[in-house]
């Protein structure tokens, strides 16, 4: 996967869909000069088509999913394929990275039931609570474990929202860890008995 940081900001956040931010980064990414991901050969990227997924929204206090076609790459050095995944997106979910940030300020801002926020967003309460966990452990990676202590998570949460260039936290927390804020572990495949 080739994870892309580029415009999350708080202007284009409250200005654009998830949908429209995706389309944005996709488009305007150049491959040519691109390092793959899995052998490091530089220029040797080539388009690969695209394939097909979900992507949850939440937009004007309403949950909606829509389909988007991720591009592909292939590298002609070590012959892997890699998704293009912009920072709008977590990898291995189909919920946007923005969803689940709203879910979660919502759920520490303590204005609503724990139900009323799962009726509101559509999901599942043991969702939200994955989501939680994982939040709070990513958070504890995002800040160490001095910081985490002092920093509640309403207050962290909203200062990543706020932030003027969310980008740069997103993309520094993926060199640091390989993995994105917010991924959840992959889930193996599970193999259908003959």
């Amino acid at each position: 996967m080739i994870r892309l940081f580029s415009a999350l900001c708080k202007t284009v956040l409250d200005s654009l869909t998830d949908k429209e931010l995706f389309r944005r980064a996709t488009d305007g990414f150049r491959h040519y000069d691109k390092s793959c991901p899995q052998c490091g050969a530089s220029g040797k990227l080539s388009t690969h088509g695209d394939y097909s997924r979900w992507l949850v929204s939440y937009k004007d206090e309403k949950s909606f999913a829509q389909r988007i076609l991720p591009p592909r790459f292939k590298c002609a050095s070590c012959n892997t394929t890699h998704a293009l995944l912009p920072d709008v997106l977590i990898p291995y979910s189909q919920y946007s990275l923005r969803f689940k940030l709203s879910v979660l300020i919502a759920y520490f801002q303590r204005d609503s039931t724990v139900t009323a926020i799962c009726e509101q967003f559509e999901i599942a309460v043991s969702t939200l609570y994955a989501w939680k966990k994982l939040f709070l452990s990513h958070k504890e990676l995002f800040l160490g474990v001095l910081l985490n202590r002092k920093e509640p998570a309403q207050v962290f949460l909203r200062g990543l929202f706020d932030h003027v260039c969310l980008c740069d936290h997103l993309s520094d927390f993926f060199r640091r860890h390989t993995f994105s804020f917010l991924q959840g572990p992959r889930k193996a495949s599970r193999s259908v008995p003959p």
